[in-house]
């Protein structure tokens, strides 16, 4: 860790951010690094878990939020949020070939997720200035108009994680240590 960020738990963490924790716990199943680092502020780890739960209830597939959310942490080159959502996307069934492709920021087979992962991929490098011509790609692929707002809230959840883990230089839990990431691998 840097910067004098440390872990917390149950244990060691202030009162106001028991109940997050407790609440990061059962969502899953145990306090990932960056989440627990972030317990120094209540209302950080807190902003998280809201955008977190919201963004579960948006109208994409649980696959599609598991490509988006790999794709998002790739292109913002998060190796510590690649090695989690990595985790997840394999608890979460999703294709191997799919995982692998979007590590390696190769096409997707499946067209559909193929323009997701673009998608995501174009609003980062341009700082959202998507061109009319990539939007109605997205579209036409089978999204909306609501996905692309979606995919926003998205990457507003991502950013939380991934600034976070560059100021405190988050630890890779052991638990996800099998899905370590670099873009230089």
């Amino acid at each position: 860790m840097l910067n004098g960020y440390r872990i917390y738990d149950l244990n060691n963490a202030s009162p106001a951010a028991k109940p997050v924790l407790e609440e990061v716990q059962r969502h899953y199943q145990f306090i990932p690094n960056a989440l627990s680092a972030m317990a120094e502020s209540p209302e950080a780890v807190r902003a998280y878990m809201m955008l977190d739960e919201i963004n579960s209830e948006n109208s994409l597939t649980d696959e599609e939020r598991h490509v988006a959310f790999l794709a998002i942490s790739r292109e913002y080159n998060c190796q510590y949020c690649v090695a989690a959502h990595t985790a997840f996307a394999q608890m979460g069934q999703v294709d191997g070939g799919f995982i692998t492709g979007l590590r390696e920021s190769k096409p997707l087979a499946n067209k559909k997720l193929n323009a997701l992962q673009t998608f995501v991929g174009q609003l980062v490098e341009s700082d959202g200035y998507v061109n009319e011509k990539d939007f109605n790609t997205f579209l036409a692929a089978g999204y909306t108009r609501q996905t692309a707002l979606e995919v926003i809230t998205m990457i507003a959840n991502k950013m939380i994680a991934i600034l976070a883990n560059r100021v405190m230089g988050t630890d890779l839990d052991a638990a996800l240590e099998g899905a370590r990431w670099s873009r230089d691998a």
